[in-house]
């Protein structure tokens, strides 16, 4: 797996990879009652796909900041805003973009989703619930290397 901290822009990236996917994450964060919360969410009945964070594939005509809103309204039905580029990194052969925010609402502890979109038509469910940011639940794949990147973005920005 090649993982590395990526400073090209999106078109330097792009240009000099065209078959290199171009992908997003979007962090969602609270204010626990301890510490800082991650919003995360397993596959109903498929415990190997592990613990993720929502996210996926950047569209035609579509920029990385469009695709993090809809990627999470699909994944988990809330439609947010207010995204912060926290950090880029390229993994096997995809260009990924982290986003994070901390919506003003009042969210739920626990809650299940039939996520819209191509998931929809496999009919699988997510699970969403929190855990701390840092230290929490190890998710799955390059999204812990994400999350530790997007952890010490929010620690060096002051919360």
């Amino acid at each position: 797996m090649s993982r590395c901290e990526c400073s090209l822009s999106r078109k330097e990236a792009i240009c000099q990879n065209p078959e290199m996917a171009e992908k997003v994450y979007g962090f969602v964060l609270r204010d626990g009652e301890e510490e800082r919360e991650l919003l995360v969410f397993e596959h109903a009945g498929i415990p190997e796909a592990g613990l993720q964070v929502p996210g996926g594939t950047v569209e035609v005509g579509e920029t990385p900041l469009q695709a993090v809103s809809r990627e999470v309204l699909e994944e988990s039905g809330l439609p947010l805003g207010g995204w912060e580029a926290a950090t880029t990194f390229e993994a096997n052969g995809q260009l990924w973009r982290c986003y994070v925010t901390t919506p003003a609402m009042v969210l739920p502890d626990t809650w299940r989703c039939e996520p819209l979109g191509p998931e929809r038509a496999q009919g699988l469910r997510f699970e969403y619930r929190w855990t701390p940011l840092e230290g929490g639940d190890e998710l799955a794949g390059a999204q812990e290397e994400a999350r530790r990147a997007v952890a010490a973005f929010v620690a060096g920005r002051g919360g």
